[in-house]
């Protein structure tokens, strides 16, 4: 029979798609990139990120260049290059805007030069500056290669740039492979118009491109600068993690020299951290040499820079001094976001005296919301160092530069009120999956815009400052699609429930449960070459708390009790059911009968539902007895309640209580689109547990679905060119790769028809994964039962019952300990350990590792830290960091 899927262009009328303007906090599956499609993502995200500010305070805070030094700048300049009422070099009238870029360069240079000049930098200064290791250059007529192979061949007009790396790139042939530093030696970026009229909003959205570009090649950048120039005016733009900051009116260079002086010199005189620059990240060439990714020479250069973002060191160093070196890329992806967390994660060991250190840990760098509390704050408020199935963090900080805290809003943009620019563009865009071997913790798409049509469609967002934070976390580990075993498959996903449990008994909801946040952890005592390896919840920075709110669910009202007669009367007529229904002797306890005539608007078919259930998971047997402890109905206590509004500010992304979050492939519709499953307009009033476990669910589908067993290979059928297999891509794509809207309507539609979920979804399946098949039935058959009866018995027992699920599928699955294949896994793995504790330069053949593993480990918090204490504090102590 034919999938029933459907498309977002083309929906039913009877399901409703995301409501317009509806609050986004949702992580993006890793894309790759083309020019066109870097293009439209611009397009679609600049009247959502962009703002302007007063012209005359951006520059005075942005560039704070002494005003006598402007005025010797301007008095040493002004005879050569401006000797009446505008730069000589400009012509006064532009036929061709090629008279405009050597034009720019000489003036530039000539500012440049003299600041240089004027202000030497002078030995033992304790602040270093770009100087005259930049040059202002014309780069209109070439096309750059880039660090990363997925890049968009774009070029900025003109740009300023690192001597020694501009040297190093023109000696090398243009289509050398190893031309992909040249995004590497961008400090700034300038785009050209021929004639002040034309359009701002294209001009700018071009150099928008480049300087978004600029951020994902460049690790060590937090913001960078961007200039749009015609024969007479020009704007500047600030782009940092919040998003972009441009000049409200026109900077006449010719009326206002002195501006335009103060801009150009600003790049000679400032500290490389006032242009963007990360002092806290160098680039490592070997053990005696870390230098700044601005000071290399030209011979090390090349080296360093002819190698992508993947396989790049870096010494990242922490606000108390301590150090630590990457030894492999985790996830890089996100740098290229135009405004959000931008977060980075790597494998790291510690690095002493130029030497690494023998324990593995994961260091990850973002940009968090300033309203929402940090990952290390909400880890130590639900007591997350007490549990084994949740990642360890051992130090969370707020990254500080000249004694700030490194913030978008008070400290990059120093408080500039801003505004929406005029205009406004929805444009929607189109994009591709990149390999996945890159970026494994990713959702990364098994099918692509050549086979199905794909829509993006335009978020809503207010400007949100957002604050440098870096975790430190003692658990390493593998994504789950690189399980060894169905046992071991299985055996992760129970300890990542089990500490989703734990999280949620403690206050705790963590709200992006994906499958790059339940891994394959590697602890020391059990080696990485064992199958005893723990499944660990990781990444609780969309974490929401819960208010302490002590209760008995679910909630039984007891008003109009029920006589004797009536309860007999409903008694014979689910039995009279069962009888019609299921072929085998059943009975039926009076408990499952409710006291009272109002527990629920329509318990007879909830009752009805619930039996069926339990009498197909697992198969009823002959005289089955129907109780009350057979369907799983008991009381539970709540100690924390999760249903604040949506609307109520709070934890969630960008300072909403319940905004959308999440991984879209993963995530419930009833999060993508706030409408409950059944209804056509019903609002989902708050993000709850169920949604995170139906989340798990989607994992373990999309694993059943896309690989063809153990190692993480993917399956045949998705990858080869041959047909045959367009439903099997079909269903991946309409369920797991598509638009947020496309995902909304197929998941609606599955739980609204649990025929087409067995028909599509499971029988889709791997080979290899068909004994995981009742576990799936009965997994989405309680999933469906609880959203249908939502805040019954089902709904508030959720981990228990999954939880009991697992336990049970790991007990019953074979063992495959004796399996090549297996055998080979586990040998990639403790390869991986070795060449991550064994840095190339060493020689040393042995591996000796051992991370902190102990249960007592718990975040401390002093001004802007948060760090491991010799005896834990009795209560955690709220982060307050230096203003």
């Amino acid at each position: 029979m034919k999938a029933q899927l459907y498309s977002a262009r083309t929906a039913s009328a009877k399901i409703t798609p995301t409501r317009p303007g509806v609050r986004s906090s949702l992580s993006y599956s890793y894309q790759q990139e083309s020019a066109a499609t870097m293009k439209e993502a611009v397009n679609t995200d600049f009247p959502v990120h962009c703002r302007v500010t007063d012209t005359d305070h951006f520059l005075k805070i942005m560039f704070p260049v002494e005003d006598t030094l402007v005025d010797a700048i301007w008095k040493k300049v002004k005879v050569a290059h401006h000797p009446q009422s505008r730069w000589s070099a400009f012509p006064e009238s532009v036929a061709k805007e090629d008279e405009l870029y050597g034009a720019f360069v000489s003036v530039a240079n000539a500012i440049h030069n003299a600041a240089e000049e004027l202000c030497p930098h002078h030995p033992g200064e304790n602040t270093a500056r770009l100087g005259g290791s930049t040059t202002w250059v014309d780069y209109h007529s070439k096309s750059p290669n880039s660090v990363d192979k997925d890049i968009a061949r774009i070029r900025p007009d003109c740009l300023l740039a690192h001597s020694l790396l501009h040297d190093r790139v023109q000696t090398l042939p243009p289509d050398d492979a190893t031309g992909v530093i040249w995004w590497l030696q961008i400090v700034a970026a300038l785009e050209m118009k021929r004639n002040d009229k034309e359009k701002w909003e294209g001009v700018v959205k071009q150099l928008i491109g480049y300087l978004r570009q600029i951020l994902r090649e460049q690790l060590d950048r937090r913001f960078v600068f961007g200039f749009t120039l015609g024969p007479r005016c020009m704007a500047v733009c600030l782009h940092d993690r919040s998003g972009v900051l441009l000049t409200s009116t026109p900077i006449d260079i010719h009326k206002s020299p002195k501006d335009f002086i103060r801009i150009i010199a600003a790049f000679a005189v400032l500290a490389p951290d006032k242009l963007g620059f990360d002092p806290s990240m160098k680039i490592y060439v070997q053990p005696n040499e870390v230098v700044e990714s601005y000071r290399l020479t030209s011979e090390t250069a090349l080296d360093v820079f002819a190698t992508d973002s993947y396989k790049k060191r870096w010494v990242i160093t922490l606000n108390d001094g301590t150090q630590y070196l990457t030894v492999k890329v985790m996830s890089v992806a996100r740098a290229r976001v135009m405004r959000g967390r931008a977060t980075l994660v790597w494998a790291v060991v510690r690095f002493v005296n130029g030497r690494p250190g023998t324990e593995v840990f994961v260091l990850k760098q973002s940009w968090r919301p300033e309203t929402v509390k940090s990952e290390g704050e909400l880890y130590n408020e639900a007591k997350g160092s007490d549990c084994s199935h949740l990642g360890r963090i051992t130090l969370c900080e707020d990254a500080v530069i000249d004694d700030m805290v490194d913030r978008t809003g008070s400290f990059i943009r120093a408080g500039l009120s801003a505004s929406l620019p005029p205009g406004d563009n929805q444009e929607r865009g189109t994009k591709r999956a990149r390999a996945e071997s890159e970026e494994p913790f990713l959702h990364v798409a098994s099918t692509n815009d050549d086979e199905i049509e794909r829509i993006t469609t335009p978020r809503k967002r207010e400007y949100v400052s957002r604050v440098h934070t870096r975790v430190i976390m003692s658990t390493y580990g593998w994504p789950l699609k690189y399980f060894a075993t169905l046992k071991e498959l299985l055996s992760v996903f129970l300890n990542g429930v089990q500490g989703h449990a734990y999280l949620y008994e403690n206050g705790l909801l963590h709200r992006d449960i994906s499958a790059g946040n339940v891994i394959i952890a590697w602890w020391p005592d059990e080696g990485a070459g064992t199958l005893r390896s723990r499944g660990c919840l990781i990444d609780f920075d969309r974490s929401k708390m819960g208010n302490r709110n002590p209760k008995t669910l679910p909630h039984i009202r007891i008003r109009n009790p029920l006589t004797e007669e009536q309860i007999a009367n409903r008694l014979f007529m689910v039995s009279d059911f069962l009888s019609e229904e299921v072929p085998l002797p059943v009975s039926v306890k009076p408990e499952v009968i409710p006291p009272a005539h109002d527990v629920t608007r329509d318990h007879h078919n909830y009752t009805i539902a619930a039996i069926k259930y339990s009498l197909a998971f697992p198969p009823a047997q002959e005289n089955y007895t129907i109780t009350t402890d057979r369907l799983g109905w008991r009381m539970v206590e709540q100690c924390f309640d999760f249903t604040t509004s949506m609307s109520a500010p709070d934890n969630g992304k960008d300072g909403l209580k319940g905004s959308r979050t999440g991984t879209p492939p993963y995530a419930s519709a009833e999060i993508l689109g706030r409408v409950k499953y059944g209804t056509i307009s019903a609002e989902v009033e708050y993000h709850d547990a169920i949604h995170d476990i139906e989340s798990f669910l989607w994992i373990m589908v999309n694993i059943c679905l896309t690989r063809s067993g153990p190692g993480g290979a993917r399956r045949d059928e998705l990858t080869g060119e041959g047909t045959g297999h367009e439903m099997l891509r079909k269903v991946v794509y309409h369920v797991f790769d598509s638009d947020n809207d496309t995902l909304i309507l197929n998941k609606q539609h599955l739980f609204a028809t649990p025929s087409a979920f067995e028909q599509d979804i499971v029988g889709n399946f791997h080979p290899y994964f068909h004994s995981l098949k009742p576990l799936i039935r009965q997994w989405f058959g309680l999933l469906h039962l609880a959203y249908a009866h939502h805040e019954l018995y089902e709904y508030h027992t959720l981990h228990q019952r999954v939880i009991a699920m697992l336990e049970k599928a790991v007990a019953t699955a074979p063992f495959e300990d004796d399996d090549d294949n297996v055998a080979k896994i586990l040998e990639k793995r403790q390869k991986e350990i070795a060449q991550l504790l064994l840095p190339s330069d060493t020689g040393s053949k042995s591996v000796a590792a051992h991370l902190d593993s102990s249960p007592t480990a718990t975040i401390s918090q002093t001004h802007s830290q948060q760090r491991v204490p010799t005896s834990p504090p009795e209560s955690p102590m709220r982060k307050r960091p230096r203003k």
